[in-house]
């Protein structure tokens, strides 16, 4: 009986001397994400939840990160930040520090990801983020923040370069942004792009994202009668700027945001108010992209669909193509759960040399982090679909233009 208790004890102490073998096929990833669940961004927030979701659910099913001929499932914990950029921070600390993820995944929103990005650079955690975009991001010296989206002055340059393909070619535009991070660079966006086609900027305003009374604002638009609207928006922002449209009586010959009608809520919410709206876009599932995991991009629209019955937004898209760059740097390295801080060290060199062809397009890391590869796109409301119509080469339909006003509609 004694040589059976020793045997047993003896088994248990080789158990947890050697890496892994206590926990046998308990063995995975645990990765981590704080993001706006609740809030002004909780319908953004959800839908890179979503994203990360689906991205985990398809890894898992294949086996998991595979090391080594091994399969390692992913476990995703997502904490809700309630759209608040100190909340983001704090939960992220809470992820590196108590929960001891092996990964930290982006959240979304420029403001809360700049909170949380300083608490990863602090406890050397590499993030991805495909739902944040603000030029400060990139211009902090940081070494493990990365982002799969272009900057945002950058990324409305579709929206813009659109009005160039017009005929008539518009001659005038206004300019207005709620004045949080993204937001604001994006309305600074629009302003440079539009000195390249020679379209003058007659209004230009930066709004509290608190601003409750939309209707003054967009009447002094209406006074200005632009030929263009140009809004740096979220979703929120770009249906409150809608329905504002709406009630008073005005409708430039083209409106476009920077963010919001990408997002299925948009045109679920307006319907055929929605109609002739202009959108950013980084992605759009008839471009051709494709890679292993996911196929093209149109099968992963599809696939989408049918998981969640709507099509994915591109940020969606850019956030699962955030969550293949890690996947692919560990599988590389040959990296097995649980990671160190030596292990993160490693990842984030070695996302700097990645450049790969993914579901979402190219991803290669410039030297502040910033993704080189995002060419412009622009998407319209059309018969209630989205349609990408710039760039020319890309565009399944013609830009519906001018728009109709308010009353032509109800013909």
């Amino acid at each position: 009986m004694r040589g059976l208790k020793a045997l047993l004890l003896m088994a248990m102490i080789s158990c947890l001397l050697i890496p892994g073998l206590a926990r046998g096929q308990a063995a995975k990833f645990r990765i981590g994400c704080a993001l706006p669940l609740t809030g002004v961004f909780g319908r953004d927030g959800n839908l890179v939840k979503d994203a990360y979701a689906y991205w985990a659910d398809t890894i898992n099913a294949k086996g998991g990160i595979t090391i080594k001929g091994r399969g390692y499932p992913v476990e995703l914990l997502f904490f809700d930040d309630k759209s608040d950029q100190a909340e983001s921070a704090k939960l992220v600390e809470r992820l590196a520090t108590f929960e001891k993820v092996d990964l930290i995944l982006g959240g979304f929103g420029s403001d809360s990801v700049f909170a949380a990005s300083a608490i990863t650079e602090k406890y050397k955690y590499p993030m991805v983020s495909g739902g944040a975009s603000s030029n400060k991001l990139f211009e902090r010296g940081f070494k493990y923040y990365f982002s799969t989206l272009g900057k945002a002055t950058e990324e409305v340059r579709g929206c813009v370069e659109t009005a160039g393909i017009l005929n008539p070619r518009p001659k005038t535009a206004a300019i207005i942004g709620s004045d949080v991070l993204f937001t604001s660079l994006a309305a600074e966006g629009y302003r440079s792009y539009l000195k390249n086609l020679n379209i003058e900027p007659v209004y230009f305003e930066l709004f509290p994202l608190s601003l409750d009374d939309y209707n003054s604002l967009l009447f002094k638009v209406k006074q200005k009668n632009p030929d263009m609207l140009l809004v740096g928006s979220h979703l929120v922002v770009a249906l409150k700027v809608m329905k504002a449209l709406k009630e008073v009586d005005y409708m430039p010959k083209m409106v476009a945001f920077s963010y919001g009608p990408t997002v299925p809520d948009f045109i679920k919410s307006l319907g055929k108010d929605a109609e002739y709206v202009i959108a950013a876009a980084e992605w759009a599932p008839n471009l051709k992209y494709k890679d292993a995991v996911f196929g093209t991009a149109r099968q992963l629209n599809e696939a989408y669909f049918k998981k969640y019955g709507r099509y994915p937004d591109y940020v969606e898209v850019a956030s699962i193509g955030g969550a293949l760059a890690e996947q692919w740097t560990v599988e590389k390295l040959g990296l097995v759960p649980p990671l160190k801080e030596g292990d993160r060290i490693r990842i984030m060199e070695e996302l700097y040399k990645l450049d790969a062809m993914t579901v979402y397009g190219r991803i290669k890391f410039g030297p502040d982090g910033a993704n080189v590869e995002h060419p412009p796109i622009a998407v319209q409301v059309q018969n209630g679909k989205l349609v990408t119509v710039f760039p020319k080469e890309a565009a399944e339909k013609p830009v519906w233009y001018p728009a109709k006003s308010w009353k032509e509609r109800k013909q």
